[in-house]
């Protein structure tokens, strides 16, 4: 930094009150304008003149989540407001925006795990309580999307030759062709409950990576949503 860039930062910065501008203090006497290391994840702040806005350098390419760095970003200013006596209802929203994060980025390395094991999925044999279900499943892909304390991992693909027989011992099995666009609607409450219980089975070796990285998921909190269905 140069001696002019020096002085003129001296200048802005005797310029800033805390009680009447917080966000600018935190930002320049707090923060020191430097950036915040989660996880080997550096959070980067940028002041805009009325907020901070933040961007991630992921150097080692880890999956993450805009929700949980949105907690790290939030308790860190939690932490300035309970030193300081800032209110930080008044402040907080304004101390942690994230236009630019994606609400979760999947790392090259994950992305290549889950698409490998997707394509092992190639036939399901499901039996509820009172149907089973038999398809042909070709992969197509994988979203996952962070709610809060829910990360959703719904997988996508081509479902044929679905069929539906009863199980039912007061029953003649009679096979029934399904619509794979139907798959899901046509269950009863007792199937769906067993179907979904069924899919953290099946699944497991595409969400469980995500286990035990804290970027992307809290294993004390957060629990997992699971899906397969037709792609749209």
């Amino acid at each position: 930094m140069s001696l002019q860039e020096s002085i003129r930062r001296i200048l802005r910065e005797e310029k800033i009150d805390l009680k009447n501008d917080p966000l600018k203090y935190y930002y320049y006497k707090y923060l020191n304008e430097n950036p915040i290391e989660f996880k080997e994840l550096y959070l980067v702040p940028t002041w805009t003149g009325e907020r901070i806005e933040w961007e991630v350098d992921n150097p080692n390419d880890y999956s993450y989540s805009r929700d949980l760095i949105k907690e790290v970003l939030l308790d860190e200013f939690k932490s300035f407001c309970d030193i300081t006596n800032t209110n930080e209802e008044e402040y907080h929203h304004l101390s942690s925006c994230m236009e630019n994060i994606p609400n979760c980025y999947i790392s090259k390395k994950d992305k290549k795990h889950i698409n490998v094991n997707g394509k092992k999925i190639k036939q399901i044999d499901f039996s509820g309580s009172h149907y089973r279900y038999e398809f042909d499943f070709d992969y197509k892909k994988t979203s996952v999307t962070s709610q809060g304390e829910e990360l959703e991992v719904y997988v996508y693909g081509n479902i044929t030759n679905l069929i539906k027989t009863n199980l039912k011992f007061d029953e003649k099995p009679f096979p029934q062709e399904i619509l794979p666009s139907y798959f899901i609607s046509d269950m009863l409450d007792s199937d769906y409950d067993h179907w979904q219980e069924a899919l953290y089975d099946i699944l497991q070796p595409m969400y469980g990576i995500f286990y035990n990285n804290p970027r992307i998921f809290d294993n004390r909190y957060d629990f997992f949503n699971v899906g397969l269905q037709q792609t749209p």
